[in-house]
């Protein structure tokens, strides 16, 4: 086996799970009522036959489906047992995660340590003895019931804006009573509860605690603290998932400031957690699962060869691709879906607008996407023109199908804008995803063409039953006086980040343009991001510009000017206009443009005519994301009839 140390068998008490991957709960919304997906059951038929050792439900995930307060409640019930019927169909321990998160009192107040301001924004008022105990005594009848039921083991959600985090802040707990003032105290009211769970389902009934190392904002506790609570239970806790963050955090700024911390972004490391995950396994002894940005088996399975932990939690990668466990197994870890760490999966990110995996269009679609695609009866000669996302998935598709697929490509390489949009420290995610299908494509019957141009000429010659025009966008170049001085910011990568000394004006505060201010001001030298809007990143979702806005702010000299235009450019910098009319110029060695991309529409409509089935997707239809460029490209090639 490639991986032994991952795919070794795992005691937790009373229960064995058959390897190391565990399947982090995710919530979002249900799409459908005949879906398999809702509020807390993301793909859990995928997940379960995908290979992971346990997979963590939300209770109140079953409960939600059913209309109820509890996944126990007579009409849950079925609910709940069909869920658990598909995890151990697909050979899962099923785990029910239970949250500890304050609650609202009848006056609309929220239930706090101390009297204030919630991390809601809503007024707080300070628990009574009684209420603590009456909190305890729910989460007891709910672990209770869920043994009861069957379910093998239980996850308590202690981190993130759980009670257990919030009365360990010192700001946020201001009680001087005995669960308030020194760290014994702030963790009182937790260890109550654990001790009274574990009381409930007994010394053998495997217990998961997950808790935040630290919130990562001004409110947090340190994260001795932390090991000090970790300490004072492990004795009844079997094994702990370390996180970090909040889930909702009430900001002056904006009510998420801490969610990017806890769905890490691309601006932070992967395995963002390891280092307090190891101090904990060193300084108590206590058996620790990895949660935050795990995505590569060989990284994972050194981890816990090493000692350094036990168990990996997987949740955006088992979103991308919930077969990674599989696939790891047998060592096929090319043919793994990496995930973009994109956050188009959370709906707080994306606000409900368009909740969907950039890479795997059976996201919340697994009632009308296959898992694997049925071969046509009638095949077709297919061609696809443009080589990019949108084309290479396109090609791989209608292959799946059964269509015989030709794939023309002008450039020498596949790949299209990823060629040029995954440079950067920041897009190695992305770059992975091109090689992924570029891999794909190698190992398909997908005939390929490269550094042929697809004209009208050739595709008559060619005698397709299908056309798909993918060819994408050019970058455009502004009508700004003096612009020839000026060289797209795409350029800058070829030339090397570390070759470009003085100052540097970035006109377009794109994704594109930012990324590449923030890189160049993270290496220390003087930037200047010149946008006409008045946000940065605006086609970026919610969180990605959070974690942005934190990383930009660690920069000195990086400058953003917005409301703003560019009125000529010379050899010593750029002219500056914003919506007042005021005038400024900004001394600059280097101008680099990144106003957006014009879809090569008129291009596509050339091509049309050659067969009564002609699809345009990706850029060129409309400038498009990721996600889009993927659900265009697996659409098209799915519908060739």
């Amino acid at each position: 086996m490639k991986y032994p140390n991952l795919f070794a068998p795992l005691q937790i008490n009373g229960v064995m799970l058959k390897n190391r991957i565990i399947a982090a709960p995710m919530g979002v919304p249900k799409a459908m009522l005949v879906s398999s997906t809702y509020y807390g059951g993301i793909s859990l038929p995928d997940k379960a036959r995908g290979g992971s050792g346990a997979v963590v439900v939300s209770s109140y995930g079953t409960a939600d489906i059913a209309k109820c307060s509890s996944p126990f409640d007579k009409y849950a019930r079925d609910v709940t047992r069909e869920t658990w019927s598909l995890l151990e169909e697909g050979g899962a321990v099923g785990v029910m995660e239970f949250s500890f998160h304050p609650l609202k009192n009848d006056d609309g107040t929220i239930q706090a340590p101390s009297d204030g301001i919630a991390y809601t924004c809503e007024k707080a008022k300070a628990m009574t003895h009684e209420q603590m105990h009456m909190q305890i005594k729910e989460l007891c009848e709910e672990c209770k019931k869920a043994k009861e039921f069957g379910i093998r083991m239980i996850m308590l959600h202690f981190g993130h804006d759980s009670q257990c985090s919030i009365f360990l802040s010192p700001v946020w707990n201001q009680r001087n009573d005995e669960y308030g003032g020194s760290v014994e105290n702030r963790t009182r009211f937790a260890r109550e509860a654990l001790m009274a769970v574990r009381k409930t389902v007994g010394k053998d009934y495997p217990i998961m605690v997950r808790v935040s190392r630290q919130l990562v904002i001004p409110e947090t506790y340190s994260e001795d603290d932390m090991l000090y609570f970790i300490n004072s239970v492990k004795d009844i806790v079997d094994i702990f998932n370390i996180s970090a963050g909040m889930d909702c955090y009430g900001g002056d700024v904006d009510h998420y400031e801490a969610n990017v911390y806890t769905h890490t972004t691309i601006f932070e490391p992967r395995y963002y957690n390891l280092a307090f995950a190891q101090r904990v396994k060193k300084e108590t002894g206590a058996m620790v699962c990895l949660v935050g940005g795990i995505s590569d088996p060989k990284i994972c399975d050194e981890m816990i060869g090493e000692g350094k932990i036990d168990a990996v939690m997987l949740g955006r990668q088992l979103v991308a691709d919930p077969y990674w466990p599989l696939k790891a197994e047998k060592g096929l870890d090319e043919d793994i879906v990496p995930c973009l760490r994109c956050l188009n999966c959370y709906h707080i990110a994306t606000e409900h607008a368009n909740v969907q995996c950039s890479v795997n269009p059976r996201f919340r679609r697994e009632n009308r996407v296959p898992l694997k695609e049925e071969k046509s009866e009638h095949p077709k000669k297919v061609v696809v023109v443009g080589g990019g996302p949108a084309g290479m998935k396109a090609a791989l598709s209608a292959d799946a199908k059964g269509h015989h697929v030709l794939l023309i490509e002008k450039a020498n390489v596949l790949g299209g804008q990823l060629n040029v949009a995954d440079k950067g420290v920041y897009k190695e995610d992305l770059h992975k995803f091109k090689e992924y299908l570029i891999h794909q494509i190698e190992k398909s019957h997908v005939e390929v063409m490269l550094s042929t141009c697809a004209d009208r000429e050739l595709l008559e010659s060619l005698q397709p039953d299908d056309v798909i025009i993918a060819i994408g966008a050019d970058y455009i170049t502004p009508p700004i006086k003096g612009v020839e001085q000026a060289r797209q910011a795409v350029d800058a990568y070829e030339t090397g980040l570390e070759n470009i000394y003085g100052k540097t004006v970035v006109i377009g505060g794109g994704t594109i343009g930012t990324e590449l201010a923030l890189e160049l001001a993270e290496q220390g030298k003087e930037v200047h991001i010149v946008e006409m809007g008045d946000t940065l990143c605006a086609k970026g979702n919610k969180l990605y510009r959070i974690a942005l806005r934190h990383h930009m702010e660690k920069c000195e000299r990086l400058y953003s000017h917005l409301n703003s235009q560019v009125i000529e450019i010379t050899d010593k910098g750029v002219l500056v206009e914003n919506k007042e009319g005021k005038q400024i110029f900004i001394e600059a060695d280097h101008v680099f443009l990144s106003v957006g991309l014009r879809s090569k529409k008129k291009e596509a409509f050339d091509l049309y005519g050659v067969t009564p089935e002609t699809t345009m997707i990706g850029d060129c239809r409309s400038v498009a994301t990721v996600i889009e460029a993927v659900n265009d490209g697996y659409f098209a090639g799915v519908n060739v009839k």
